[in-house]
């Protein structure tokens, strides 16, 4: 028999899974949105990410990994962040 562990979740751990998943919903919509206008080889090499990261999700609908959403939101905040500097 296997003895299930009680996990707590603490309120910071609900705000971050919470923030994550809402970065994720905005990477994939952007993503999507503006495949056509972007170098997906270039936003997967400013992140170290593996080749075909981005295409593989934009084209095949694989989900990309957990690890990849926010140097992913970082990039297309930076992006798309209009000042001049």
């Amino acid at each position: 028999m296997t003895k299930k562990e009680n996990i707590i979740v603490m309120p910071e751990e609900l705000v971050s899974l919470k923030k994550q998943k809402n970065n994720r919903k905005r990477v994939e919509k952007w993503l999507i949105k503006n495949q056509r206008y972007i170098n997906i080889t270039a936003i997967e090499k400013e992140i170290s990410a593996p080749k075909g990261l981005v295409q593989k999700f934009v084209k095949y609908d694989k989900k990309i990994n957990d690890k990849w959403i926010d140097p992913l939101y970082g990039v297309i905040k930076r992006f798309t962040t209009f000042t001049l500097r």
